[in-house]
């Protein structure tokens, strides 16, 4: 069955993200630090993690990450299939 596995959500401030997603929403997460490289929340179904935006529009525009930032609204999608 094809779904989505992951909503990944870029921040500019991972500290404060992470305050609010937990200590203001109440989200349990994996991470042990306010300032983690990356954060996973422990939800049902699909994952919903926070990740440093401007590493995820490296991620996705290795060559010229500034054009994919200025017109990148900071969520990517992880979407696993069966078979290529």
């Amino acid at each position: 069955m094809n779904k989505i596995t992951c909503v990944c959500l870029g921040v500019r401030n991972m500290e404060k993200a992470i305050r609010f997603y937990r200590d203001g929403l109440g989200y349990k997460i994996d991470c042990k630090e306010n300032n983690s490289p990356i954060c996973f929340f422990n939800t049902l179904g699909t994952k919903f993690e926070l990740f440093p935006l401007d590493l995820l529009a490296r991620d996705i525009s290795e060559n010229d990450p500034s054009k994919i930032r200025n017109g990148f609204g900071g969520i990517t999608f992880v979407y696993n299939v069966e078979s290529e």
